[in-house]
């Protein structure tokens, strides 16, 4: 296996260096990946994405003292990116179809509640709103959750409650506003 020198090499520009720690890690770094992605190819688009990356920011990176788990963070983390870049499309075509379908009563109580909706987020503690964000609104599930924030998921459901309890006694007197789609997203 690669020493740490690959690191210090590719952040001089090295190519052949970036080569052979590409070559070495590659097909496991393929294999983990498909652990959470579930698919062949989407887990070689996450560790070539990563990679790329790597090789992009070389001048930048600081040498890890172990790359092996320097590269598997990086790899859950790149899947994490995708996944989250792929929930804003959703969103964002969502509140698309919400906006074109919705008759205007609807999308102003939309456009009303939305500011009331951030502003009680705000509120949320620090990691209850982290974790709501990262459940709710990026649609990460909870294992993930914990597994990024190096958490149980036993906690990640608590403050997923906790947040939804906040936010349904903060938004009481709103609820009526709520378009149903927003209800199901929020507090399902």
């Amino acid at each position: 296996m690669p020493t740490n020198t690959f690191f210090n090499d590719i952040r001089l520009g090295d190519k052949k260096a970036f080569d052979k720690l590409f070559l070495a890690y590659y097909g496991e770094l393929c294999r983990f990946a498909y652990t959470f992605a579930k698919d062949f190819d989407h887990s070689e688009e996450i560790v070539q994405r990563m990679f790329v990356r790597i090789w992009e920011n070389r001048r930048k990176l600081i040498e890890p003292k172990s790359e092996k788990s320097y590269l598997y963070k990086a790899v859950y983390n790149e899947y994490l990116k995708q996944r989250r870049s792929e929930n804003v499309r959703k969103q964002y075509h969502l509140s698309y179809i919400l906006n074109k379908n919705d008759d205007a009563g609807e999308t102003t109580s939309y456009q009303q509640i939305l500011p009331l909706l951030n502003k009680a987020i705000d509120k949320l503690p620090e990691k209850c709103r982290q974790i709501f964000i990262l459940n709710k609104l990026e649609g990460l599930n909870q294992k993930e959750i914990a597994e990024y924030l190096d958490i149980s998921i036993k906690t990640v459901e608590n403050q997923v409650a906790i947040a939804v309890s906040k936010l349904r006694e903060e938004l009481k007197p709103y609820l009526h506003l709520l378009p149903a789609t927003l209800l199901f997203i929020v507090f399902h």
